[in-house]
């Protein structure tokens, strides 16, 4: 329980600062919205009549509100800290305080990522119905295992960045790294329904983790059912079991090598 608290004391603090520090969030906003307008103009270009996939034009447009939703949730800049903290060597303060390194960031950007769900979420809404109206078909009793599918979207995002972060223990330049991550993340769910990948590409695309951060609460918000839901969250619940595992394997051989080092 001690511990716990010392967390929660540290998601807090967080919480605090986020309220604190608007601009950024602000700035966020207009770039969402903008966004999420140009791609609702290029969507109502392409969706002249009918529906593509099985999409309509209104489940698509929902789609990208739901899967940019998440990438601003996700919104809280793990990896170029975990970088500077490592390539700066400020990391070994960080080492020496009384919580795991893992827990004390994961707990950090707690704060920001509530904030950020929080505002987004009521702009995202806002967005949706100004733009195409409410969602077909949609009820507000899927609203909770949507919701638990987000969490495990940015839970899933918040390691994989870790996992990339803790690569600077082994390389000078790590990047690139987050660059290939982000480019997949891309083209596997944020912009595009795995869907509307081709036959031979959607089968790999569903056996990756990069769907399960996006397409997984996109497809689940649009068209809701309790068979498509146990077919995803639970992939989505392993995947973020898996990441976590590998971020504290990753964590625990790189300090080993830094203390064997000496710096």
């Amino acid at each position: 329980m001690k511990t716990l608290r010392k967390y929660a004391v540290i998601a807090r603090i967080s919480l605090q600062n986020a309220i604190h520090y608007r601009v950024a969030t602000i700035s966020a906003f207009l770039f969402y919205t903008l966004f999420i307008y140009v791609f609702t103009m290029l969507w109502k270009a392409i969706y002249q009549e009918g529906s593509v996939h099985g999409y309509s034009y209104q489940q698509i447009v929902w789609y990208l509100i739901m899967t940019e939703f998440v990438g601003f949730a996700c919104g809280t800049g793990i990896f170029r800290t975990m970088n500077e903290d490592i390539k700066s060597g400020s990391v070994a303060y960080l080492l020496g305080r009384p919580t795991h390194y893992v827990f004390y960031q994961l707990a950090n950007s707690s704060g920001q990522v509530l904030i950020n769900a929080v505002s987004f979420g009521f702009l995202a809404a806002l967005l949706g119905l100004v733009l195409v109206g409410p969602l077909p078909g949609f009820h507000p009793a899927s609203l909770p295992p949507v919701c638990l599918s987000v969490v495990l979207a940015v839970m899933i995002n918040f390691f994989f960045m870790m996992l990339i972060g803790l690569s600077s223990f082994i390389m000078e330049e790590n990047f690139a790294l987050f660059l290939i991550y982000q480019k997949l993340n891309f083209m596997l769910g944020m912009f595009l329904p795995v869907e509307f990948l081709p036959g031979w590409l959607q089968p790999v695309a569903k056996s990756l983790p990069f769907s399960y951060m996006y397409w997984a609460p996109g497809k689940l918000f649009v068209n809701y059912s309790p068979t498509l839901f146990w077919q995803l969250v639970p992939r989505q619940a392993a995947w973020a079991a898996v990441l976590i595992v590998l971020t504290l394997l990753v964590y625990r051989a790189s300090v080993r090598r830094l203390q064997v080092n000496g710096g």
